[in-house]
């Protein structure tokens, strides 16, 4: 039995705490949105465009009579948004704005009508676990508000927490071993860590809320690397467990349990999405990931676990989906953190095989994203040795999207295969292929990356091996300042094949194509002497969203290896070909090793050794631009006469 006075009183405080002024908390832009889309929901009208909407859909489709069997779209997926019922919190600030009581009273009645339609739970559309744990928490915040409103009886409210009670049970008795490594699976524990205390006064001593507490451990060791990443490879999916782990520490912490554990892991991720974030402020395309703005979750971040706000990356205030449940206290909270520059410019994931570098922390900073790590879950991309590069703060390269779910809908295992990414492939083999919306036919073994930061330099280097035939793929980038990257591609595979390397452009970028390649936004080169054609591709910036994009393919024939080499620098930068003194006075063949030379500026020069097989015969001390060396990999930068050079690989 529901102790219905009890219930109200747990209600009744957290209300208090969550106390927010429209007026005050919300912009006007913010109250518009909001408004417009609880006038839709009064006519049954559903569309999914929240920053955080795993499936979005902007496209509005009405439901009449509502069912939440429903699927438009085409898409499964467009089920489960609505089941989730994020949307019900536009419903209760709507009212909360404009003082009208219909939106409340249209918020209690989703609630009813899904409880409704669910006499008893079983497996179906809107029942999934994942969809039933964030479901969970979206009605019990509106219950907050819907009580301290007034807008409940003591018999809707039992009726209601009838319902929840026994969706959380249902959580319990429907889980399963993989999700202890699924995002299913902490977000589901997360959501019964965040609701039970609400529902239950002896939370504590509830044997749903101990499995809880320590399967979520569990699952977080399992499921965050010792570097800071979630292990499934997609950006995306590590934000969503973060903001519910987010969620379940501030409501922990309301109830004073100890959650040190728990903030350690959130620290390390957030650390970890700070460290890989573009200068534009959005995630990066990698794995199932949408374009989004991330500033509310490291803003978030900052008020619950206690750390500055991201300097550069932060709003002027919450944004309204946490202002929802933190309320003016989170508010308050927020507008005492002080702002703070992170002095780190590289991530190195070694776990995850994700790198990032950037120039700086300013807006037009240089940033590359480097992937040579495992696959993940499902929602990893054939994307190994993937680079994504902006430029002066700007998309230059990018990874292609992810686009839709749907099993029908061929663009899903087009833009998760190889070619869909600044990648290479040799003939038409790929190690990695995709043959599903989850699934590989195969998938090639990567290799533990080498990385190398000596700065202002920096060098990445991954390895796949591929099968059937046997060979093995290996990039490796140079990163030199004043916007300027040498990229080689080295193929070891018996016979004679083609090498073919993709560069794809962001739909921003304007091209013009040259002898040696290409002019990107009239201001960098790109140059590579393979045969280069140019193609338009599908672009997903986000989910359910699709634009072209234009697509560099440089082809070159080859006879059991190859090394072939890209660089992007200044359009003003002039770029030759140099050789590698043997013994300081004779060229090293092709095949060892190759060197290139940037010339900035009349007095000003780079030059860039790449040795392509270990060197086991003959002399072994060599020369670039008359400085002697020996190593894999080195940069030589010249000023008139005088050079310092700097080794990068041994």
């Amino acid at each position: 039995m529901i102790d219905i006075n009890a219930l109200k009183t747990r209600l009744n405080q957290i209300a208090a705490a969550r106390t927010f002024d429209p007026e005050k908390d919300l912009d006007k832009n913010a109250k518009q949105a909001i408004i417009q889309n609880a006038e839709r929901l009064l006519n049954n009208i559903f569309l999914f465009n929240k920053p955080w909407d795993m499936e979005r859909c902007k496209t509005p489709y009405q439901i009449n009579p509502l069912d939440y069997e429903a699927i438009r779209n085409d898409d499964p997926e467009w089920c489960f948004m609505l089941n989730r019922m994020d949307w019900l919190s536009d419903l209760i600030i709507a009212a909360r704005i404009t003082g009208r009581k219909e939106f409340n009273q249209a918020a209690l009645h989703f609630i009813q009508a899904w409880i409704a339609q669910h006499p008893s739970l079983k497996p179906q559309n809107s029942t999934r676990t994942l969809d039933t744990g964030i479901r969970l928490v979206n009605i019990v915040d509106a219950l907050v508000y819907l009580n301290q409103d007034e807008n409940l009886s003591d018999d809707a409210l039992a009726s209601i927490a009838t319902s929840l009670i026994s969706q959380t049970t249902y959580l319990r008795t429907q889980y399963i071993p993989k999700y202890k490594t699924s995002n299913w699976g902490s977000i589901q524990t997360c959501a019964l860590l965040t609701v039970l205390p609400v529902l239950e006064s002896d939370f504590a001593a509830q044997p749903l809320f101990k499995w809880a507490e320590t399967e979520l451990k569990e699952q977080l060791q399992l499921q965050i690397l010792d570097d800071g990443m979630q292990w499934e490879q997609s950006l995306m999916y590590h934000v969503q467990v973060l903001n519910a782990l987010l969620r379940a520490i501030a409501t922990q912490e309301w109830w004073h349990r100890d959650v040190t554990e728990f903030k350690a892991i959130a620290l390390k991720m957030t650390q970890a999405l700070k460290m890989t974030l573009p200068p534009t402020g959005m995630l990066e395309l990698f794995g199932d990931t949408d374009r989004i703005l991330a500033n509310d979750v490291f803003d978030c971040a900052a008020v619950i676990l206690n750390q500055p706000r991201l300097a550069g990356y932060t709003e002027t205030s919450l944004s309204p989906e946490t202002l929802y449940w933190l309320g003016s206290a989170g508010t308050k909270a927020f507008q005492q953190r002080p702002e703070d520059v992170p002095t780190a410019l590289t991530f190195n994931g070694e776990d995850s095989g994700n790198y990032a570098i950037r120039s700086s922390w300013a807006k037009d900073a240089d940033f590359l994203f480097f992937n040579a790590g495992p696959l993940g879950s499902g929602h990893g991309h054939s994307d190994n040795n993937h680079f994504s590069l902006y430029v002066h703060g700007e998309p230059l390269l990018v990874d292609s999207g992810r686009y839709t779910y749907r099993e029908d809908q061929p663009l899903r295992t087009e833009l998760k295969a190889m070619p869909a990414h600044n990648s290479v492939m040799v003939d038409q083999f790929t190690p990695c292929a995709p043959d599903s919306s989850w699934d590989y036919t195969q998938y090639g073994t990567p290799l533990k990356p080498y990385v190398r930061h000596r700065p202002p330099y920096h060098y990445l280097e991954g390895t796949l091996l591929g099968s059937d035939p046997l060979s093995v793929w290996t990039r490796k980038i140079v990163s030199i300042p004043g916007a300027i990257w040498l990229i080689t591609d080295e193929v070891h595979a018996a016979g004679t094949h083609e090498l073919t390397q993709f560069f794809h452009l962001d739909p921003s970028v304007n091209l013009a194509q040259t002898r040696n390649g290409a002019v990107l936004n009239n201001q960098w080169q790109l140059a590579n002497f393979g045969d280069l054609t140019v193609a338009t591709a599908p672009f997903s910036p986000r989910y359910n969203e699709l634009e072209s994009h234009q697509v560099l393919t440089y082809r070159t024939p080859f006879t059991n290896q190859i090394s072939q080499t890209t660089l992007i620098a200044p359009k003003t930068a002039t770029i030759s070909s140099i050789p590698i003194l043997q013994n300081l006075d004779r060229p090293l063949p092709a095949a060892e090793g190759s060197a290139w030379q940037i010339q900035v500026t009349p007095t000003e020069r780079y030059s860039v050794a790449i040795m392509h097989r270990e060197l086991f015969r003959g002399k072994k001390v060599y020369s670039l631009d008359r400085v002697p060396f020996h190593a894999q990999s080195i940069v030589v930068h010249r000023i008139n006469d005088a050079a310092t050079a700097v080794r990068l690989k041994v």
